[in-house]
């Protein structure tokens, strides 16, 4: 199946672009993504999928759109 990752912040310059379709077998999850992008697997990264936050195991679909970025805070 086919998504579409959208990276933000540092994932982008990490992955090394904005936007990236990946094809990965059907029922793969949220840590696959990660693995397939090169992408450590840590909590510091969130994930949104069609729009809702996601967990790990959270399962993808064909057309899914995933979105990964790291919270920035400050004061």
């Amino acid at each position: 199946m086919r998504i579409e990752v959208l990276l933000f912040g540092a994932l982008r310059e990490q992955v090394g672009a904005a936007r990236r379709d990946l094809e990965l077998p059907p029922g793969a999850r949220v840590r696959e993504a990660l693995a397939a992008l090169g992408l450590p697997d840590r909590v510091d990264i969130w994930a949104l999928v069609d729009g809702a936050r996601a967990g790990r195991d959270a399962t993808l679909a064909e057309g899914s759109r995933l979105s990964l970025f790291q919270p920035v805070g400050g004061g």
